[in-house]
């Protein structure tokens, strides 16, 4: 049976709906928690209130009803000097670290031909000429499955940056010391000793739904405590940002995958990571660390105490994502890395003509920050409390 697209909004997905979304970002062959509902109701809710998202939801018709076979969020995109053609934009906030299309094993094929043709005006949708990718894997099937079948009918893919990810892969029984590399290891030991002389060293893992918001709470203040806070880029500095993290920890902790792990010296808590356990794949959300301590590199001793717990907390984790970018001081502490590419997919011919003929002024237009944010629209405010320079790419191809 053909697969096909149901358009809606979120406010009308019921409860069984939900659930389904749940259990295919869980099994997942590369599960993202940022295309899963416990991100994308409360990013919605909190931090694009006036642009929510449409949910696309890939079917097949069985006999016991609708199998869910892929989920993704867009928004719709005005012609522009990025996009001068109507296109959809994969939903993105400034704390989406990966996008794309979430979407069942071995299920690729089925749901990119499926949106290949609405996107070319199929089944009475106004046709949209391009999709804005932002963050997405590579090497991901799905993204692999949209180049393809949008290569068959005159698109193409442009991409505008690519950088290296810093990730950890693990295998049963990995030492995580005889991965991380030797002189980073070496480093930290010198600072955890010293650490040591302000008290009695520790690390906690915490993970029951019912430790959770204190925990909430104790990271956004380590976050906010430092640099982030005295540039109004922290949780708290905005309301919005402080109540999507709550209710996106609370809504990920009745799923049993939120994550944190502290560091102690004595009973003071210096150092906690968020974190989001989906699938055999942990990812980074944030991190936080006392400013009295940062001579002892307490952030980075919070993240090998992470990586330390890994195997004896969850020895079916294979990979931890740092979601960080390819300069980050994660990039100094991991040994493997992932390619992330962003860009636009032209879906028709008329899309790849277009994107062509604005690809020379593109660097012009990222550098001057003409046209606003080519994968996300946002009000003045939002982007001024959230800080719209740290969305913009660091570098950008004329392709």
């Amino acid at each position: 049976m053909s697969t096909t697209l149901r358009w809606c909004g979120l406010d009308e997905l019921d409860q069984g709906t939900l659930d389904a979304w749940t259990e295919l970002g869980t099994h997942a062959r590369n599960p993202s928690p940022y295309l899963m509902p416990q991100f994308i109701l409360p990013a919605a809710r909190w931090l694009t209130p006036g642009r929510p998202p449409c949910v696309a939801l890939f079917e097949r018709p069985g006999r016991s009803g609708h199998e869910l076979l892929g989920v993704g969020c867009f928004t719709v995109g005005r012609p522009n000097l990025f996009v001068p053609v109507p296109h959809l934009r994969n939903y993105c906030t400034r704390h989406s670290f990966r996008t794309g299309v979430l979407v069942a094993p071995a299920e690729a094929g089925c749901v990119a031909q499926a949106l290949m043709r609405v996107s070319r005006g199929g089944a009475g949708a106004a046709p949209s000429h391009a999709i804005a990718f932002r963050q997405v894997l590579e090497q991901d099937e799905v993204f692999a499955a949209l180049r393809q079948a949008a290569g068959e009918c005159g698109g193409s893919w442009r991409e505008v940056r690519r950088f290296a990810r810093p990730v950890l892969r693990l295998q049963d029984g990995t030492d995580v010391s005889g991965t991380l590399p030797r002189k980073t290891l070496k480093d930290l030991r010198r600072h955890r000793r010293r650490l040591q002389e302000c008290g009695p060293l520790s690390a906690r893992v915490l993970q029951a739904n019912e430790i959770l918001p204190a925990a909430t709470e104790r990271h956004l203040e380590l976050e906010h405590c430092g640099w982030k806070g005295a540039r109004g880029s922290s949780l708290l500095s905005s309301t919005a940002g402080a109540m999507f993290f709550r209710d996106m920890i609370e809504r990920f902790g009745r799923i049993g995958a939120a994550v944190f792990l502290e560091t102690l010296v004595g009973d003071r808590v210096i150092g906690s990571t968020s974190n989001l356990l989906v699938g055999g794949t942990l990812s980074a959300f944030k991190i936080g660390w006392h400013p009295d301590f940062a001579r002892h590199s307490p952030g980075r001793l919070t993240k090998l105490a992470l990586f330390e717990a890994i195997a004896g907390a969850w020895p079916h984790v294979d990979k931890y994502d740092s979601n960080s970018q390819q300069d980050s001081f994660l990039a100094r502490m991991l040994p493997h890395t992932e390619t992330i590419v962003s860009g636009f997919l032209a879906t028709t011919r008329l899309g790849t003509n277009a994107l062509r003929a604005v690809r020379p002024i593109r660097p012009f237009v990222f550098r001057l920050g003409l046209g606003g944010d080519p994968w996300i629209d946002r009000p003045a405010r939002e982007a001024a409390e959230h800080g719209h320079p740290e969305h913009l790419p660091d570098t950008v191809k004329g392709n």
